[in-house]
């Protein structure tokens, strides 16, 4: 799944999802290419307040083809909002954490390292050392894109009648 497991107010659906497809047997597995995080290297003494973010910790620390210990992460306030999470570095760029949810990791530890071995095998195979991501994602993407340039979006509205209230201007209209 193409973002953060626990972020904002979509969290409580998250992770609901996630239920639901370990309930189908189906492993949900997260990943963010970009974030601002300091879950770590706020929480280690040895690096603190010596990386901009765990990314910047990530990249510096870790060779190409390597991923950090795991480690985990549970919300002081509600403690559903559990994860378990590592860097990957697949290229010699930007690492991805990887996260799932500490109830998958309870069910499937024992499959962890054949799963993060995976998670590494689609990385390599979609091979855009510019825009490195899991090949499933970087697939939906472009799926997703051209699906977009199939429906002209501006005639579509204009041709409903819409009559646009606030930020017109969005729309060119």
């Amino acid at each position: 799944i193409d973002g953060p497991l626990i972020g904002g107010q979509a969290s409580h659906y998250t992770i609901s999802l996630n239920r639901e497809l370990l309930s189908k047997n189906i492993i949900p597995i997260f990943f963010v290419k970009n974030s601002n995080s300091n879950l770590v290297t706020n929480n280690i003494k040895s690096i603190k307040g010596r990386y901009n973010s765990d990314m910047h910790w990530a990249y510096r620390s870790l060779k190409t083809g390597e991923r950090t210990n795991l480690f985990k992460y549970v919300d002081q306030f509600n403690d559903r909002n559990a994860k378990i999470f590592c860097y990957l570095k697949a290229f010699n760029g930007s690492p991805q954490r990887v996260e799932i949810h500490s109830s998958t990791f309870e069910k499937h530890s024992n499959q962890l390292p054949d799963l993060l071995d995976l998670v590494y095998y689609l990385l390599l195979v979609q091979g855009d050392l510019k825009n490195p991501q899991i090949r499933s994602i970087s697939i939906a993407e472009k799926y997703a894109r051209a699906t977009l340039n199939l429906i002209d979006i501006d005639e579509l509205m204009k041709s409903s009648g819409i009559i646009p209230t606030m930020n017109h201007e969005r729309f060119g209209w």
